[in-house]
């Protein structure tokens, strides 16, 4: 056990893992995923221009998920978290199959869906509706947090951004699911093959990566809070979103 107050004093393997562990489940209890955005959209159908702002910006702060895995890849220097978030990028990009890349699959599901709320084709790179600030803020300062010349503040928030996924996509697909009278019963699963393929698989074992990653980072008490700044840092830029999402769609 760890005696020492001092911040330098290390930590043995257990003890990084079991704290590590311990912060990235207490995600769910963050705003990131506890908000009044999640029970709007899956208490009820919004309309298509409503749909409309949330595809806009949930797609473009996805579309960026390879640019921060890879800035992430960048800034580490421990040859196995090197080799697990390589793993994770080959995954969003499709296993090398570029009609198989995650946003693409994202896209093309936001663009059916319009496409059927609107009566015509919508490209979603020409939709009227706005990228809102906060998009803006999260996509910026994401990007800087993911590129910190501390690695463990790039693993805290590779940690972040893995483990608020899972149930972050758990409750889009259930709001989904209230669109499903504009399709037939097939078509529509053929066309939630985005939240099937996170849901399934691929955000569990990236789950799993982030926390062996972010425990390799970590050997001291110090390297425990560059991880929990990292970590709160991209998760309150995910609240901020979507509680602007949230006041757009629905203003007092």
């Amino acid at each position: 056990m760890t005696t020492m107050t001092d911040q330098t004093v290390e930590l043995s393997p257990e003890e990084a893992h079991d704290r590590i562990h311990a912060l990235a489940r207490g995600c769910s209890d963050h705003p990131a995923l506890k908000n009044p955005f999640y029970e709007l959209w899956m208490s009820q159908e919004l309309t298509a221009d409503e749909v409309e702002l949330v595809a806009k910006n949930f797609y473009e702060r996805v579309r960026r998920t390879p640019v921060r895995i890879a800035l992430a890849f960048l800034h580490m220097t421990d040859i196995a978290a090197r080799a697990e978030t390589v793993e994770n990028l080959y995954d969003e990009m499709g296993l090398g199959n570029p009609r198989k890349v995650h946003s693409v699959i994202l896209k093309d599901f936001f663009e059916t869906l319009l496409g059927r709320l609107r009566g015509h084709e919508v490209d979603l790179d020409s939709v009227a509706a706005p990228l809102l600030p906060s998009t803006v803020r999260l996509i910026e300062e994401g990007e800087k947090v993911f590129s910190s010349p501390y690695a463990q503040e790039v693993c805290g928030a590779l940690l972040a951004q893995e483990w608020h996924a899972y149930p972050q996509l758990v409750q889009l697909y259930e709001g989904v699911r209230n669109y499903r009278g504009h399709y037939g019963l097939e078509e529509f699963h053929e066309n939630c093959e985005y939240f099937y393929l996170h849901i399934g698989a691929t955000e569990k074992e990236h789950k799993i990566h982030s926390l062996s990653t972010a425990a390799k980072a970590c050997r001291t008490v110090e390297d425990i809070a560059h991880i929990e700044r990292g970590f709160t840092t991209y998760l309150d830029l995910l609240a901020e979103n979507w509680n602007e999402i949230h006041r757009t769609v629905r203003p007092a």
